[in-house]
């Protein structure tokens, strides 16, 4: 229950973060409002987009945690996208992921995109 009530309130986290990234619209009242655009029709019903383009900003240059910091800051069964290149190998967490969707990384002189 405890693991439960610690993702919702990283998803909320990283939903309020996301939504901070949004381009906004600033009202006469000093409020914000994201702004929602519909940019098509698909056999006509409107398209809405929740986020305008490229408004889930990548991760450019990754930090990674090693042994017990990164198996103290992860549950045991916590899915990962692996990538092994030239002996190295290193692991991004979904959930940062699903959040970003690109990770720009290198190994050495490799450049490499991690998208989920």
């Amino acid at each position: 229950m405890a693991d439960d009530r610690g993702r919702v309130l990283i998803a909320v986290l990283l939903l309020v973060a996301v939504l901070a990234t949004l381009p906004a619209e600033t009202r006469a009242d000093g409020t914000t409002t994201p702004i929602l655009t519909v940019p098509d029709r698909i056999d006509g019903t409107a398209v809405f987009a929740a986020l305008a383009p490229d408004a889930i900003r990548a991760i450019d240059d990754p930090a990674f945690l090693r042994g017990e910091a990164a198996a103290s800051s992860m549950t045991e069964d916590e899915p990962v996208l692996g990538v092994r290149l030239d002996g190295e190998a290193r692991a991004y967490p979904l959930g940062f992921l699903s959040a970003h969707e690109i990770v720009n990384d290198r190994f050495g002189d490799v450049a490499v995109a991690v998208t989920w």
